[in-house]
Protein backbone atom coordinates (compact mmCIF):
# COMPACT_ATOMS: atom_id res chain seq x y z
CA UNK A 1 0.00 0.00 0.00
CA UNK A 2 0.96 3.03 -0.63
CA UNK A 3 0.94 4.51 2.67
CA UNK A 4 3.55 1.87 4.20
CA UNK A 5 5.76 3.39 2.20
CA UNK A 6 5.88 6.89 3.26
CA UNK A 7 5.02 6.71 6.94
CA UNK A 8 7.16 4.94 9.62
CA UNK A 9 6.82 1.84 11.02
CA UNK A 10 7.87 2.85 14.59
CA UNK A 11 4.92 4.15 16.66
CA UNK A 12 6.07 7.09 18.75
CA UNK A 13 3.07 8.35 21.69
CA UNK A 14 3.39 11.53 22.46
CA UNK A 15 3.91 11.77 26.35
CA UNK A 16 1.75 15.59 25.82
CA UNK A 17 -2.06 14.52 26.71
CA UNK A 18 -5.01 16.32 25.84
CA UNK A 19 -7.96 16.49 29.02
CA UNK A 20 -10.05 14.91 26.30
CA UNK A 21 -10.18 14.05 22.67
CA UNK A 22 -8.29 16.65 20.78
CA UNK A 23 -9.62 15.03 16.87
CA UNK A 24 -12.67 13.40 15.52
CA UNK A 25 -12.23 12.81 11.78
CA UNK A 26 -15.00 12.26 9.86
CA UNK A 27 -15.52 10.28 6.97
CA UNK A 28 -18.31 9.79 4.19
CA UNK A 29 -17.85 6.38 2.51
CA UNK A 30 -19.85 4.94 -0.33
CA UNK A 31 -18.62 2.03 -2.43
CA UNK A 32 -15.05 2.58 -1.16
CA UNK A 33 -13.76 -1.11 -1.02
CA UNK A 34 -10.61 -0.23 -2.87
CA UNK A 35 -9.25 3.11 -1.05
CA UNK A 36 -11.09 2.57 2.99
CA UNK A 37 -8.37 -0.02 4.24
CA UNK A 38 -5.58 2.57 3.08
CA UNK A 39 -7.02 5.47 4.09
CA UNK A 40 -7.81 4.09 7.95
CA UNK A 41 -4.28 3.12 8.49
CA UNK A 42 -3.16 6.10 7.78
CA UNK A 43 -4.91 7.50 10.49
CA UNK A 44 -4.72 4.86 13.38
CA UNK A 45 -0.81 4.89 12.55
CA UNK A 46 -0.46 8.20 13.92
CA UNK A 47 1.88 8.54 16.03
CA UNK A 48 -0.45 10.99 18.38
CA UNK A 49 -3.18 8.85 19.53
CA UNK A 50 -5.90 11.07 21.20
CA UNK A 51 -8.61 11.25 18.14
CA UNK A 52 -11.35 9.05 17.19
CA UNK A 53 -12.47 8.22 13.16
CA UNK A 54 -16.32 8.33 12.96
CA UNK A 55 -16.76 6.77 9.35
CA UNK A 56 -20.27 6.67 7.66
CA UNK A 57 -21.17 3.89 5.18
CA UNK A 58 -23.79 5.48 3.05
CA UNK A 59 -25.12 2.50 1.80
CA UNK A 60 -22.66 1.07 0.18
CA UNK A 61 -23.10 -2.33 -1.96
CA UNK A 62 -19.76 -3.32 -2.36
CA UNK A 63 -17.51 -5.02 0.41
CA UNK A 64 -16.76 -1.34 2.02
CA UNK A 65 -18.69 -2.01 5.28
CA UNK A 66 -16.88 -5.90 6.19
CA UNK A 67 -13.47 -3.63 5.77
CA UNK A 68 -14.78 -1.30 8.33
CA UNK A 69 -16.17 -4.01 10.25
CA UNK A 70 -12.41 -5.55 10.18
CA UNK A 71 -10.26 -2.27 10.62
CA UNK A 72 -13.04 -1.68 14.04
CA UNK A 73 -11.36 -4.84 15.53
CA UNK A 74 -7.75 -3.72 15.06
CA UNK A 75 -8.50 -0.55 16.52
CA UNK A 76 -11.66 0.72 18.86
CA UNK A 77 -11.38 4.47 18.20
CA UNK A 78 -13.08 4.05 15.05
CA UNK A 79 -17.06 4.13 15.49
CA UNK A 80 -19.20 3.27 12.47
CA UNK A 81 -22.68 4.85 11.21
CA UNK A 82 -24.62 3.37 8.67
CA UNK A 83 -27.16 4.58 6.55
CA UNK A 84 -29.60 2.21 5.20
CA UNK A 85 -30.39 4.50 2.60
CA UNK A 86 -28.00 6.27 0.20
CA UNK A 87 -28.13 10.02 1.52
CA UNK A 88 -24.95 11.75 -0.04
CA UNK A 89 -21.85 13.10 1.21
CA UNK A 90 -23.12 15.87 3.12
CA UNK A 91 -25.66 13.93 5.18
CA UNK A 92 -23.07 11.88 5.69
CA UNK A 93 -20.69 14.19 6.99
CA UNK A 94 -23.22 16.04 9.11
CA UNK A 95 -24.07 12.42 10.99
CA UNK A 96 -20.32 11.76 11.24
CA UNK A 97 -20.16 15.21 12.75
CA UNK A 98 -23.35 15.34 15.20
CA UNK A 99 -22.01 12.01 16.38
CA UNK A 100 -17.94 13.73 17.06
CA UNK A 101 -16.55 14.15 20.73
CA UNK A 102 -13.49 15.76 19.43
CA UNK A 103 -12.47 19.45 20.03
CA UNK A 104 -11.54 19.72 16.51
CA UNK A 105 -13.24 18.10 13.51
CA UNK A 106 -10.80 16.93 10.44
CA UNK A 107 -13.27 16.19 7.63
CA UNK A 108 -11.61 13.65 4.89
CA UNK A 109 -12.60 11.25 1.92
CA UNK A 110 -12.53 8.11 2.00
CA UNK A 111 -10.06 7.46 -0.68
CA UNK A 112 -7.27 9.98 0.06
CA UNK A 113 -4.38 9.33 2.96
CA UNK A 114 -2.22 11.08 5.32
CA UNK A 115 1.21 11.58 4.25
CA UNK A 116 2.84 12.68 7.55
CA UNK A 117 2.67 9.50 10.21
CA UNK A 118 3.20 12.54 12.80
CA UNK A 119 0.96 14.98 11.43
CA UNK A 120 -1.89 14.87 14.34
CA UNK A 121 0.97 15.61 16.86
CA UNK A 122 2.96 18.21 14.88
CA UNK A 123 -0.66 20.10 15.44
CA UNK A 124 -1.31 19.78 18.00
CA UNK A 125 1.84 21.00 19.78
CA UNK A 126 1.57 23.67 17.28
CA UNK A 127 -2.02 24.71 18.95
CA UNK A 128 -0.53 24.78 21.89
CA UNK A 129 0.79 28.22 21.46
CA UNK A 130 -1.86 29.58 19.84
CA UNK A 131 -5.53 27.98 20.88
CA UNK A 132 -7.44 28.32 17.15
CA UNK A 133 -10.35 27.86 16.11
CA UNK A 134 -8.51 26.70 12.43
CA UNK A 135 -5.61 25.26 11.42
CA UNK A 136 -4.41 24.56 7.97
CA UNK A 137 -1.80 22.47 6.59
CA UNK A 138 -0.32 21.58 3.07
CA UNK A 139 -1.36 18.94 0.49
CA UNK A 140 0.31 16.94 -1.92
CA UNK A 141 -0.76 15.06 -4.88
CA UNK A 142 -0.63 11.98 -6.09
CA UNK A 143 -1.76 10.04 -9.41
CA UNK A 144 -3.42 6.84 -8.97
CA UNK A 145 -1.01 4.08 -9.65
CA UNK A 146 1.86 5.88 -9.06
CA UNK A 147 4.19 6.50 -6.41
CA UNK A 148 5.27 10.36 -7.30
CA UNK A 149 4.37 12.91 -5.04
CA UNK A 150 3.53 16.69 -6.27
CA UNK A 151 3.58 19.68 -4.48
CA UNK A 152 1.13 21.77 -6.83
CA UNK A 153 2.31 25.29 -5.66
CA UNK A 154 -0.06 26.93 -8.01
CA UNK A 155 -2.91 25.22 -6.82
CA UNK A 156 -5.74 26.62 -5.08
CA UNK A 157 -5.16 23.70 -2.67
CA UNK A 158 -2.06 25.06 -1.27
CA UNK A 159 -2.62 29.40 -1.72
CA UNK A 160 0.08 31.35 0.51
CA UNK A 161 -0.49 33.76 2.68
CA UNK A 162 1.57 35.73 4.76
CA UNK A 163 3.78 32.62 6.99
CA UNK A 164 5.43 35.28 8.97
CA UNK A 165 1.32 36.16 10.62
CA UNK A 166 1.52 33.37 12.66
CA UNK A 167 -2.36 33.87 13.20
CA UNK A 168 -5.08 36.20 11.01
CA UNK A 169 -7.93 36.93 12.78
CA UNK A 170 -11.41 38.89 12.22
CA UNK A 171 -12.29 40.66 10.50
CA UNK A 172 -9.90 40.40 8.25
CA UNK A 173 -10.29 36.22 8.53
CA UNK A 174 -13.74 36.38 7.18
CA UNK A 175 -12.58 38.08 4.16
CA UNK A 176 -9.50 35.60 2.62
CA UNK A 177 -12.24 33.48 0.62
CA UNK A 178 -12.45 36.00 -1.48
CA UNK A 179 -10.19 37.01 -4.62
CA UNK A 180 -7.85 39.87 -3.49
CA UNK A 181 -5.82 40.75 -7.32
CA UNK A 182 -4.20 43.79 -5.74
CA UNK A 183 -3.23 42.02 -1.82
CA UNK A 184 0.48 41.92 -0.74
CA UNK A 185 -0.71 39.08 1.67
CA UNK A 186 -2.76 36.47 -0.48
CA UNK A 187 -1.63 35.62 -3.86
CA UNK A 188 -5.12 33.82 -4.60
CA UNK A 189 -8.28 32.15 -3.37
CA UNK A 190 -8.03 30.81 -0.14
CA UNK A 191 -7.96 27.06 -0.18
CA UNK A 192 -11.88 26.16 -0.41
CA UNK A 193 -11.48 22.14 0.17
CA UNK A 194 -12.48 21.25 3.72
CA UNK A 195 -10.28 18.09 4.07
CA UNK A 196 -6.85 19.85 4.90
CA UNK A 197 -8.19 22.04 8.10
CA UNK A 198 -8.71 21.09 11.90
CA UNK A 199 -11.93 23.26 12.69
CA UNK A 200 -13.03 23.27 16.00
CA UNK A 201 -16.40 21.61 16.78
CA UNK A 202 -18.46 24.65 17.62
CA UNK A 203 -17.85 26.22 14.55
CA UNK A 204 -18.16 23.45 12.72
CA UNK A 205 -21.74 22.72 14.25
CA UNK A 206 -22.42 27.01 13.84
CA UNK A 207 -21.53 26.14 9.83
CA UNK A 208 -23.96 23.24 9.42
CA UNK A 209 -26.64 24.55 11.52
CA UNK A 210 -26.57 27.22 9.05
CA UNK A 211 -26.92 25.36 6.06
CA UNK A 212 -29.35 22.75 7.22
CA UNK A 213 -31.61 25.69 8.55
CA UNK A 214 -31.77 27.59 5.05
CA UNK A 215 -30.24 25.81 2.57
CA UNK A 216 -29.70 22.11 2.38
CA UNK A 217 -32.16 20.68 4.73
CA UNK A 218 -33.54 17.14 3.40
CA UNK A 219 -31.41 17.67 0.35
CA UNK A 220 -29.39 15.09 -1.33
CA UNK A 221 -25.78 16.92 -1.65
CA UNK A 222 -23.14 14.71 -3.71
CA UNK A 223 -21.08 17.84 -4.75
CA UNK A 224 -20.02 21.42 -3.89
CA UNK A 225 -21.19 21.15 0.23
CA UNK A 226 -17.32 21.88 1.14
CA UNK A 227 -17.06 25.09 0.20
CA UNK A 228 -20.23 26.64 1.95
CA UNK A 229 -19.16 24.41 4.95
CA UNK A 230 -15.76 26.09 4.52
CA UNK A 231 -16.86 29.76 4.10
CA UNK A 232 -19.02 29.49 7.34
CA UNK A 233 -16.26 28.09 9.19
CA UNK A 234 -13.86 31.18 8.13
CA UNK A 235 -17.17 33.36 8.88
CA UNK A 236 -17.68 32.07 12.67
CA UNK A 237 -13.92 31.63 13.46
CA UNK A 238 -12.11 34.06 15.31
CA UNK A 239 -8.92 33.52 14.46
CA UNK A 240 -7.23 31.05 11.80
CA UNK A 241 -3.18 29.51 11.05
CA UNK A 242 -1.94 28.40 7.80
CA UNK A 243 1.15 25.65 8.63
CA UNK A 244 4.04 24.40 6.33
CA UNK A 245 3.25 20.99 7.90
CA UNK A 246 2.89 18.72 5.19
CA UNK A 247 -0.15 16.81 5.90
CA UNK A 248 -3.03 15.27 3.18
CA UNK A 249 -1.91 12.97 0.07
CA UNK A 250 -5.19 14.02 -2.23
CA UNK A 251 -5.11 10.96 -5.02
CA UNK A 252 -5.70 12.13 -8.28
CA UNK A 253 -8.23 9.16 -10.01
CA UNK A 254 -10.43 9.53 -13.04
CA UNK A 255 -13.41 8.62 -10.81
CA UNK A 256 -14.93 9.80 -7.50
CA UNK A 257 -16.71 8.91 -4.29
CA UNK A 258 -20.13 8.44 -6.64
CA UNK A 259 -18.14 7.30 -9.73
CA UNK A 260 -20.10 4.40 -10.82
CA UNK A 261 -23.43 6.60 -10.89
CA UNK A 262 -21.01 8.73 -13.37
CA UNK A 263 -23.00 9.55 -16.76
CA UNK A 264 -26.06 8.59 -15.19
CA UNK A 265 -28.62 10.80 -15.97
CA UNK A 266 -30.38 10.74 -12.31
CA UNK A 267 -26.91 10.87 -10.97
CA UNK A 268 -25.90 14.21 -13.57
CA UNK A 269 -29.16 16.31 -12.83
CA UNK A 270 -28.79 15.92 -8.92
CA UNK A 271 -24.91 17.21 -9.63
CA UNK A 272 -26.40 20.13 -12.11
CA UNK A 273 -29.22 20.73 -8.59
CA UNK A 274 -26.21 20.93 -6.52
CA UNK A 275 -24.23 23.59 -7.93
CA UNK A 276 -27.64 25.76 -8.12
CA UNK A 277 -27.89 24.96 -4.57
CA UNK A 278 -24.35 26.17 -4.27
CA UNK A 279 -24.58 29.30 -6.09
CA UNK A 280 -28.10 30.38 -4.31
CA UNK A 281 -26.48 30.00 -0.97
CA UNK A 282 -23.33 31.77 -1.98
CA UNK A 283 -25.37 34.65 -3.06
CA UNK A 284 -27.27 35.05 -0.08
CA UNK A 285 -24.36 34.27 1.95
CA UNK A 286 -22.94 37.44 0.27
CA UNK A 287 -26.11 39.72 0.75
CA UNK A 288 -26.38 38.63 4.61
CA UNK A 289 -22.32 39.09 5.55
CA UNK A 290 -22.39 41.97 3.03
CA UNK A 291 -19.56 40.75 1.06
CA UNK A 292 -18.33 41.82 -2.06
CA UNK A 293 -20.69 40.93 -5.19
CA UNK A 294 -17.76 40.68 -7.60
CA UNK A 295 -16.37 37.38 -6.07
CA UNK A 296 -19.65 35.90 -6.55
CA UNK A 297 -19.53 36.98 -10.31
CA UNK A 298 -15.49 35.38 -10.23
CA UNK A 299 -17.19 31.96 -8.68
CA UNK A 300 -20.00 32.09 -11.14
CA UNK A 301 -19.18 32.25 -14.53
CA UNK A 302 -16.91 29.28 -14.92
CA UNK A 303 -18.78 26.89 -12.83
CA UNK A 304 -22.36 27.98 -14.59
CA UNK A 305 -21.71 25.65 -17.26
CA UNK A 306 -22.84 22.65 -14.43
CA UNK A 307 -26.49 25.00 -14.43
CA UNK A 308 -26.75 24.31 -17.94
CA UNK A 309 -27.49 20.39 -17.63
CA UNK A 310 -30.66 21.25 -15.58
CA UNK A 311 -31.92 22.11 -19.07
CA UNK A 312 -29.93 19.75 -21.33
CA UNK A 313 -31.09 16.90 -19.31
CA UNK A 314 -34.79 18.34 -19.26
CA UNK A 315 -34.70 18.49 -15.18
CA UNK A 316 -38.42 19.90 -15.44
CA UNK A 317 -38.65 19.83 -11.55
CA UNK A 318 -35.75 22.28 -10.95
CA UNK A 319 -36.09 24.21 -14.58
CA UNK A 320 -38.58 27.02 -12.74
CA UNK A 321 -36.01 27.23 -9.70
CA UNK A 322 -33.51 28.11 -12.04
CA UNK A 323 -35.11 30.64 -13.96
CA UNK A 324 -36.01 32.52 -10.49
CA UNK A 325 -32.74 32.44 -9.31
CA UNK A 326 -31.07 34.22 -12.90
CA UNK A 327 -33.93 36.74 -12.75
CA UNK A 328 -32.75 37.52 -8.83
CA UNK A 329 -28.68 37.72 -10.35
CA UNK A 330 -30.44 40.08 -13.45
CA UNK A 331 -31.51 42.54 -10.62
CA UNK A 332 -28.23 43.41 -9.38
CA UNK A 333 -27.96 46.46 -11.87
CA UNK A 334 -24.47 47.25 -10.77
CA UNK A 335 -22.91 44.36 -12.42
CA UNK A 336 -22.97 44.17 -16.04
CA UNK A 337 -21.45 40.86 -15.97
CA UNK A 338 -23.69 39.19 -13.59
CA UNK A 339 -26.74 40.92 -15.85
CA UNK A 340 -25.44 39.60 -18.87
CA UNK A 341 -24.74 36.34 -17.57
CA UNK A 342 -28.28 36.28 -15.98
CA UNK A 343 -29.67 37.06 -19.14
CA UNK A 344 -27.74 34.19 -21.35
CA UNK A 345 -28.84 31.91 -19.05
CA UNK A 346 -32.47 33.09 -19.14
CA UNK A 347 -32.69 33.04 -22.66
CA UNK A 348 -31.52 29.30 -22.66
CA UNK A 349 -33.23 27.98 -20.27
CA UNK A 350 -36.86 29.81 -21.77
CA UNK A 351 -36.29 28.24 -25.26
Amino acid sequence: MKYIKICRQKRFINPIKPETIFLSICIPAYNMEKYIESSLLSIINQSFEFFEIIIVNDNSYDNTENIINQMQIKDKRIKYINHPKNLGVYASRVDAILNANGKYILLMDPDDILMNQDLFKELFIYNQKFNLDIIEFLVYHQEEGRNNMIFPKTHSLNHFHNYDKNIIYQPELSEIIYYKPNSKNYSQIICRTIWNKLIRKEIMLNAINYLNNDFFQNQFLIAADDTPINILAFQYANNYSNVKIPGYLYILRADGMSSDNKGNKKHDIILSYNFLLYFKFFYNYIKKFRKNMNFFVYDFKPFSVYLLKIKDLNATEYIPMAIEFFKILRRRKKIKLLNKLADELITYFMK
